[in-house]
């Protein structure tokens, strides 16, 4: 009996956690208003699994046109693109951090970590998707769906910028602007790294 209350209090709270991470990938500002530091731990597996999509789809389009990709050589950019995604995630951060200084607003770099993690969680969904149609059709899903799934999180990343920038808009539009060069030099290093 006791078995099935704990086994019913730990459903609970696996529904209760997937459905705030869910609410926190829709609203990634929110993160930003959480004190609580396990949704930011979690976090940082959504820009890496995000990338993680991305290059797993890239690196089998160039296995389908390429004699000389393998499968080691996807896979070490797998490995690439997570170290990528941590790295962008990181980077958007400090731009985020840079340009909240800038409007003079104090911005807690470890909170607005959160809000750049959860930003990634709609572009994943869309990376898996186009992954899924990708061995399910052998369509080339790589400039729709991938290209789209980064851009997607980076709207989300922005919004959560223009939010803390209150009046200072330029302020945030610029810095917005940056980060958007820096996430796409992380892309064409991924599509350099492939061949």
């Amino acid at each position: 009996m006791n078995g099935l209350k704990k086994n019913g209090e730990l459903k609970t709270d696996l529904l209760r956690s997937a459905y705030t991470i869910g609410e926190l990938c829709v609203h990634p500002e929110y993160a930003y208003k959480r004190t609580n530091s396990e949704y930011v731990f979690a976090g940082i597996l959504l820009p890496c699994l995000t990338y993680l999509f991305f290059a797993l789809n890239l690196g089998l389009e160039r296995q389908s046109f390429l004699s000389s990709a393998t499968g080691f050589k996807t896979l070490l950019l797998v490995f690439f693109a997570i170290i990528v995604g941590f790295v962008t995630a990181i980077v958007l951060t400090g731009i985020a951090y840079l340009a909240g200084r800038a409007a003079d607003r104090e911005i807690n770099g470890f909170r607005f970590l959160g809000s750049v993690e959860y930003s990634f969680g709609i572009g994943l969904i869309v990376e898996l998707v186009g992954l899924i149609i990708r061995l399910i059709t052998g369509a080339n899903t790589t400039s729709s769906f991938g290209i789209l799934g980064i851009f997607i999180s980076l709207v989300f990343v922005f919004r959560c910028i223009f939010d803390l920038s209150e009046e200072k808009k330029i302020v945030s539009a610029l810095f917005a602007a940056l980060g958007g060069i820096l996430a796409m030099l992380g892309l064409n290093i991924l599509f350099f790294a492939s061949f």
